[in-house]
Parts: structure tokens; C-alpha cells; sequence
């Protein structure tokens, strides 16, 4: 796969869904632990605002869900990952 700097555009929208820090760390969790089917278990927040900071870390191109039944399934968009490694190094968990 070829390896590309990310767009001024592309920056702006990753920096503004990773901005916050319930949608960091949602990120975060997605990456260290892979699929899940709840992400709001440990958010003081309604499922309204855990929505919407689903669909903004989706519109990044963040995250992915798939449908297993009646639920979601989220994980972290790992070609989004392999296609800008320098951009996402800083959140190697190794």
C-alpha cells in the first residue's frame, strides 16, 4: 500500500474528532483492545452524546461499524492507520 501525507483538509478533520478528549480516548480504547460492541459503559454521557461522538470519529474516518444482529460493532479504521503510519505513530501501544 502506498504510504501518503494527509491533506491540510485531512489533518483539520482528524484534529477536530480527536480533539475531545471522551472521543480520544474512545479512539484510544479501540486501538488497545480491537473490536467492541459497547463503547459508553464508562462515559457519564447519554446515548445521544455518545452518538454523536461516534459519528464524528466515523466522519474522520476513525473508526469503523459493522452490524452483528441488533448491535454495532466498532473498531479502529486500520487502513486509514497503514496508509499514514507517520501520522498515527504517536499512538503506538507497543
Amino acid at each position: 500500500m502506498e504510504k501518503k501525507n494527509l491533506t491540510t483538509d485531512q489533518l483539520l478533520l482528524l484534529f477536530q474528532a480527536l480533539g475531545d478528549p471522551i472521543r480520544l480516548d474512545i479512539f484510544l480504547c479501540l486501538l488497545q483492545k480491537g473490536e467492541r460492541r459497547v463503547v459508553c459503559d464508562s462515559y457519564d454521557i447519554s446515548k445521544s452524546t455518545m452518538s454523536h461522538h461516534i459519528k464524528l470519529l466515523r466522519e474522520a474516518d476513525l473508526i469503523t461499524v459493522r452490524k452483528e444482529g441488533t448491535s454495532h460493532i466498532y473498531s479502529v479504521n486500520h487502513v486509514l492507520l497503514e496508509k499514514y503510519p507517520a501520522f498515527f505513530s504517536v499512538f503506538k501501544t507497543e
